[in-house]
């Protein structure tokens, strides 16, 4: 029953209940994969393009799962329930992800499909997929590097047919007659050759690029039917940041150090404040290019760029995925209304990510929007399931794996253990805090019984 009502109420939230002669807009996301806002000066340039910022966004997770989940749901983590817990591996978060968003209706993607939008994903994070139950039209998901979306097939084939081996489906494709395939197949494959040899030898630095070249050339080439959805995550800002660590590997290390020991003086930090801010700088100007690739659509459409959660630089913490600081949370949000809106101005301190759908729904009926609110948050159940954490003792799990929230408000911010009833850190009055999470805690479903 309780999931039924959860239901019901979000097919409310997100419906489209107003009856309007005039064109329905197109809804836009970009999602800048762990952009912070303090280095996301460069999207300045979307005002060109007629897009407004809006101040103080915070991200209502630390990670990319649970963020946008509640992005396109309008609820917090502990709402949804889709999000990093003690012992949950990827699988385990394929299987709730996937039960928590058919209850959902998939939010934004059910929600305006089932008023005639067309919904499509093309993401470079393999988090917005089928998989974790982001259930679209079209879901193009692009994991890495490829040159053309013929090659991306190519490799789909070779990963899911193959087995990764390029003698069987080179034999194949000649005995099957696709030559040119087999052309494209050994090109293709030379082309990687040749870029890991001039990455090992220090011309070319295989980690800046992260599929967004093919986003654009893909949102290039389509023809969207209107109206539509669209949701886009790039990840050029997104680790890994260090050429000798293609695989994360030493920056992971140091992520788990951090959170099991708190060591802040791992000298793979002065590294990533040096590369961060290029790797950020890529991301931005790839938007803003796949901002162009959408002019067609621009005047009919609401757009919106922000990102999922930032990165943390030895500013209190190390990566993403578990802390509750600034530098994580804070996050950028440009909007560009669609012709006939008239921008409104921010009407609180902070814009929660949670507000989107709303915002969404409210442009799509006509009615008054409302962007930002005095109060926003941001909950961690623990470490992501990318992380180990099997060195931490007893008392070190149960500290990470404690339910915690970043609490923002217009007097006051502070990040309270729910698990263990305490505040961790701010400058908040204990009594005010507690009732705080109180009121917040009794908006969360309570389990059948």
């Amino acid at each position: 029953m309780v999931g039924l009502r959860i239901r019901r109420a979000l097919w409310s939230y997100l419906g489209v209940t107003g009856t309007c002669d005039m064109k329905r807009p197109n809804i836009i996301i970009l999602v800048i994969d762990t952009l912070r806002e303090d280095h996301s000066q460069g999207l300045n340039r979307l005002s060109e393009l007629g897009f407004v910022k809006y101040e103080n966004a915070i991200a209502p997770a630390p990670w990319t799962l649970p963020s946008h989940v509640s992005l396109i749901t309008g609820l917090y983590p502990s709402q949804h329930g889709i999000h990093e817990g003690f012992s949950r591996t990827n699988e385990d978060l394929m299987h709730i992800a996937t039960a928590g968003m058919s209850r959902l209706n998939y939010g934004l993607l059910g929600g305006l499909r089932d008023y005639e939008y067309t919904t499509h994903i093309i993401t470079a994070n393999p988090y917005l997929s089928t998989k974790f139950g982001f259930k679209a039209y079209e879901n193009v998901v692009v994991p890495g590097r490829f040159y053309s979306e013929k090659h991306l097939a190519l490799y789909r084939e070779w990963v899911g047919k193959y087995g990764r081996n390029r003698y069987v489906m080179f034999r194949d494709f000649v005995k099957n007659g696709r030559y040119v395939d087999a052309i494209l197949g050994i090109i293709y494959s030379s082309m990687n050759v040749i870029e890991v040899l001039a990455h090992r030898l220090g011309v070319h630095d295989l980690s800046m690029e992260k599929g967004s070249r093919l986003i654009t050339r893909i949102i290039e080439k389509r023809r969207f039917m209107e109206p539509f959805l669209l949701l886009i995550n790039i990840m050029e800002a997104h680790s890994p940041y260090l050429p000798d660590d293609l695989d994360d590997v030493k920056y992971n290390n140091a992520i788990s150090r951090w959170i099991i020991d708190e060591y802040v003086n791992d000298p793979i930090i002065e590294r990533l404040r040096i590369s961060y801010p290029r790797h950020a700088s890529l991301a931005v100007e790839r938007a803003i290019g796949i901002v162009h690739a959408l002019r067609p659509y621009l005047d009919n459409s609401l757009i919106i760029v922000t990102s999922d959660h930032g990165e943390l630089l030895g500013d209190g913490g190390l990566g993403h995925g578990y802390f509750l600081k600034d530098g994580l949370l804070k996050v950028p949000l440009w909007i560009r209304w669609p012709s006939g809106v008239k921008p409104p101005k921010q009407a609180g301190h902070y814009v929660s990510l949670t507000q989107i759908p709303s915002i969404i729904n409210n442009v799509i009926n006509g009615d008054e929007v409302r962007v930002g609110s005095d109060l926003a948050l941001s909950e961690s159940f623990g470490a992501p399931p990318y992380m180990d954490y099997s060195k931490a003792t007893h008392e070190q799990l149960r500290k990470i794996f404690s339910h915690r929230v970043r609490v923002y408000t217009r007097g006051c911010i502070f990040t309270y253990n729910v698990s263990m009833e305490i505040i961790e850190e701010g400058n908040c009055e204990e009594g005010t805090a507690k009732e705080i999470i109180k009121n917040f805690i009794s908006l969360r479903p309570q389990p059948t019984t």
